[in-house]
């Protein structure tokens, strides 16, 4: 069950839309991103392989004993993704975010005593 307050993204919403996020910021080489492809600077060959990735490693990231049943801080969320579309376009991506402070479970997450 998700006790989930209207108009709060659930956990999985927000793996979804952070992966999401992110690799559209990959795909776009406009910006000088990698986009997407087999070349050596390229991490990903498709869009899905992103998503797939991103999304497995925003799970490890957000544990659901730590950040289920809206535990997801939406300002806190908003500076993670901000900074995860930056690190996207830069390589290395996941390393990258694991090692972001914003982007941790301590920053993200709340204290379920706190909701």
């Amino acid at each position: 069950m998700n006790d989930v307050l209207p108009g709060e993204a659930s956990r999985e919403a927000r793996i979804e839309q952070i992966a999401e996020a992110a690799c559209d910021r990959y795909a776009d080489t406009e910006a000088g991103c990698p986009g997407y492809g087999t070349g050596d600077e390229q991490d990903y060959e498709t869009e899905e392989d992103c998503q797939r990735d991103f999304e497995a490693r925003a799970a490890d990231l957000w544990p659901a004993s730590e950040c289920g049943s809206g535990q997801i801080n939406e300002s806190r969320y908003d500076v993670c993704e901000e900074r995860a579309k930056a690190v996207a376009c830069s390589g290395g991506i996941f390393d990258a975010i694991a090692a972001l402070s914003e982007c941790s479970a301590e920053s993200v997450c709340t204290d379920p005593a706190e909701n």
